[in-house]
């Protein structure tokens, strides 16, 4: 188990060279605006969907985490982009694509929050007046 609080997780969207290690997906994560040694952690899929690579640091270095899938290929997770872009996800959907598992997750559900409660509206007219 690795001793790292991810902050946020990026899936890049875009082809990236697998011969390129630390140095080489460093400058990718850092191109998408990610920060893995501020806790980013950013995800990267191989043409043929057979491999993941991960990027994450903390203060004391990086991580590289390869998994090659030998059963098969990972399921289409999207289709690449020409640009570099990355699409951030949650821990559940890295924990999900690490097994090999897609996910079908578009659209999330909004977080709930308490609704603000009215003043009874007898109260707001007796402020009102008071303050004339």
């Amino acid at each position: 188990m690795l001793s790292v609080k991810l902050r946020r997780v990026f899936l890049a969207q875009h082809r990236v060279d697998f011969r390129r290690r630390f140095d080489g997906l460093l400058a990718e994560a850092l191109l998408l605006g990610a920060d893995p040694y501020d806790g980013d952690c950013v995800l990267f899929v191989k043409r043929d969907h057979t491999q993941l690579r991960a990027i994450v640091g903390d203060a004391v270095g990086l991580y590289l985490i390869c998994r090659r899938f030998e059963g098969g290929r990972l399921r289409d997770v999207a289709a690449f982009a020409r640009d570099p872009h990355a699409t951030e996800i949650s821990t559940a959907e890295l924990s999900l694509l690490l097994e090999g598992a897609s996910f079908t997750v578009h659209r999330r559900a909004a977080a709930w929050r308490q609704p603000r409660q009215q003043a009874p509206q007898s109260t707001a007219d007796e402020l009102a007046a008071r303050q004339r």
